[in-house]
């Protein structure tokens, strides 16, 4: 007896791991057709998953700290010199030297040093992780808010409606950036917190309008009539009908918010109206502008940062939106 139930936890245990791996063959196969199907898509996927395991893995593979200002010592040190001959030469008063301006690739910085001798390559590692916490934050404060104001515009419509877009009309009619420094700088020194708010209360207008033009769609087809026939209310109707049919939308809207909200963190960090505290790729290339004739590489390697991430975020999205439209899928 002891035996037969042995064979058969045995032969159990050998049809779930059959089919675990049917399974992950089977996701692996649909991943390869996909990315077979749109090879744009697949690309941007690749940049997110490298931008994610970065902004993810940041402590540990930064290698230095990335406001550690890196030093040797002076040679022409001396001591005993007089104000006169420092003002002619201020190395002569420095027991230390700033390791300013490093070229990439050499040394151990590998993609070279500052201006203030600070490491080039755990700073644009830094702020992927800065990039994606309030790319990602900002989305899910638009879309959240954006979906359920425009679920509930979009199903009770009337006169609710027509308020909801009337504010929304007077959001969206302020210019986004203006609006973003107006919100930024009425604080002494912008947070994180408040960049992220911010920018969620920008897309909040964007997001509320696809969703309730989905809604609208959706409010009106038969599957919702025939559940309103049969006495569910509005909140169950709106949970279990409406809301799993425009999660498509919602999905299309936050993959590709995230990328238009890195963009504009950076655009206020160059316009120093970013986070105050916290080293971002819009603050880099600010900085680097000033020695870009000397030393071009700060600006050049954080804004190729933030063109690569911005566009996998954005070919992402797009594929996401030809996948989940039966219109669009194939093309």
């Amino acid at each position: 007896m002891a035996h037969t139930e042995q064979a058969a936890s045995t032969l159990q245990s050998g049809a779930a791991e059959l089919g675990r791996r049917r399974t992950f063959g089977s996701v692996m196969r649909q991943a390869g057709r996909l990315a077979n199907r749109n090879k744009l898509g697949a690309f941007g996927v690749l940049l997110v998953i490298f931008v994610l395991g970065v902004a993810i893995l940041a402590p540990w593979i930064k290698r230095y700290d990335d406001n550690t200002q890196f030093q040797t010592a002076n040679p022409k040190f001396n001591p005993t010199a007089n104000p006169l001959d420092i003002a002619q030469d201020p190395e002569l008063g420095s027991p230390h030297i700033l390791d300013r301006w490093e070229s990439p690739l050499g040394g151990d910085h590998w993609l070279g040093t500052d201006a203030y001798g600070r490491d080039l390559y755990a700073r644009i590692v830094t702020g992927a992780r800065l990039a994606v916490i309030i790319g990602v934050g900002a989305s899910v404060i638009a879309v959240l808010s954006g979906t359920f104001v425009g679920l509930v515009s979009g199903y009770f419509s009337g006169k609710l409606d027509l308020i909801i877009q009337r504010l929304v009309d007077a959001i969206q009619a302020f210019p986004g950036l203006v609006l973003l420094m107006l919100i930024v700088s009425v604080m002494d020194q912008p947070s994180l917190f408040l960049t992220v708010l911010a920018l969620g209360f920008l897309g909040f207008a964007v997001s509320v309008r696809i969703v309730r033009s989905s809604v609208l769609a959706v409010s009106q087809t038969a599957f919702v009539e025939a559940a309103r026939s049969y006495g569910a209310g509005d909140f169950r109707i709106m949970l279990r009908h409406v809301l799993p049919n425009v999660l498509a939308s919602v999905l299309v809207v936050f993959s590709i918010s995230i990328g238009a909200y890195i963009l504009a963190e950076a655009s206020l960090s160059f316009l120093g109206l970013g986070p105050a505290d916290k080293t971002t790729w819009g603050k880099m290339v600010n900085a680097g502008r000033n020695s870009i004739d000397l030393h071009p590489w700060e600006s050049v390697l954080s804004g190729a940062a933030i063109t690569l991430t911005v566009l996998g975020f954005n070919l992402a999205g797009d594929a996401i939106r030809d996948e989940v439209d039966p219109r669009l899928r194939g093309r």
